[in-house]
């Protein structure tokens, strides 16, 4: 069961395309008020490459709200915009009732990454900080969206091998702040839903495999997870 909440979208919500196109090509003759991508668009390949899947990505929803994840690169992620997405990271976006807070990339496993000019990194403080900050620009909003890469700490980010590698400061955020949903990626093999508190917790899973999810926020804020 979901929350009893405002009126309603209807929301694709998509991570870790890793540059694939076909999937998109599966979605022709669906329609979406929203579409969301929590990250790793792109991965490889040339900039050429990366404009053709980011105009494609466009025409998917009136409107495609996007994150970076780590694997993509600064260069990519500055064509977004002009490719008719847009860019949430560290900001925030209303669309009726529902608001939206974007924070992309993951938490640096060393300081050397932290300089990275390529890669979206961070230090695990900054997501709450920054979160936090823009969580003022949404107060109106019935209902509240987190749009990350990473997973929170302790829910759905356990890897192959058994570790827990999601962000402390995203789930103290959750804990203390309650939006009505977090959305992410990163953790291929950790998708599924969770929930913290009020908080409902979604990994995506790759899109690149077919993998995706599609929320409604009419009357109640539901998931449901699909394989197109």
């Amino acid at each position: 069961m979901g929350r009893a909440l405002g009126s309603g979208l209807r929301i694709l919500a998509i991570a870790d395309l890793h540059g694939c196109i076909e999937p998109l090509q599966r979605l022709e003759g669906q329609a979406f008020d929203l579409v969301v991508v929590c990250g790793d668009l792109h991965g490889r390949g040339s900039r050429g490459e990366a404009r053709s899947l980011a105009e494609t990505l466009a025409t998917f929803g009136p409107d495609v709200l996007v994150v970076p994840g780590n694997m993509d690169p600064h260069e990519f992620v500055s064509m977004w915009d002009g490719a008719g997405l847009k860019v949430v990271h560290r900001r925030s976006w209303v669309k009726g009732d529902v608001g939206f807070l974007g924070m992309g990339g993951t938490v640096a496993r060393s300081p050397k990454m932290l300089r990275s000019s390529t890669r979206f990194y961070h230090r695990d403080e900054e997501v709450y900080s920054v979160l936090s900050k823009l969580c003022g620009e949404i107060s109106k909003a019935k209902i509240k969206v987190v749009l990350a890469h990473q997973p929170p700490f302790g829910l759905l980010d356990v890897t192959w091998n058994g570790e827990h590698t999601g962000c402390l400061s995203l789930r103290r955020f959750l804990e203390e702040r309650q939006p009505d949903l977090l959305l992410c990626g990163h953790i291929h093999e950790a998708r599924g839903e969770a929930v913290l508190g009020k908080t409902k917790v979604v990994n995506l899973g790759e899109f690149c495999k077919g993998y995706g999810v599609v929320v409604s926020t009419g009357g109640r804020v539901e998931v449901d997870l699909k394989s197109f």
